[in-house]
């Protein structure tokens, strides 16, 4: 597993926790031990700027998320889905991720987590965001 494949499994489950525990996505990280569960630097910083992109933008990302369901809404989605898509979107929108990378990466932690469907399902909402803006 690549190191920033290991970093958006990790902030997803920060993510996770912080919507669980009313804490902070960066209180989270140190909770869960970011340095020593990620001990590359270079790393460490690029979670902490997608989480900030995430956290700082999320009221738009869940619009273009909403806006690209086809007959599903928010509120029908698991929080994993919703996160993963959140991550995604704040992923390739404000760090200039490339939009293939940003799907395959979102598609395997929706598999992982969730399920084949649910990596279809991911794939297809991103293919909306991310590729045909």
């Amino acid at each position: 597993m690549g190191l920033r494949t290991r970093g958006r499994k990790f902030l997803l489950q920060c993510r996770y926790a912080a919507d669980a525990n009313g804490e902070s996505t960066t209180a989270n990280m140190e909770l869960m031990q970011m340095s020593t569960r990620i001990p590359d630097q270079d790393t460490r910083v690029w979670i902490k700027e997608l989480a900030r992109a995430v956290d700082g933008n999320r009221e738009e990302i869940d619009t273009l998320i909403e806006g690209s369901l086809v007959n599903w809404s928010m509120s029908r989605l698991t929080p994993i889905t919703k996160l993963i898509l959140e991550q995604a979107t704040a992923e390739e929108n404000y760090l200039s991720i490339p939009a293939p990378v940003v799907i395959k990466e979102a598609v395997r932690l929706a598999i992982e987590f969730e399920g084949p469907k649910t990596g279809s399902f991911v794939n297809g909402v991103l293919d909306k965001i991310l590729i045909k803006k």
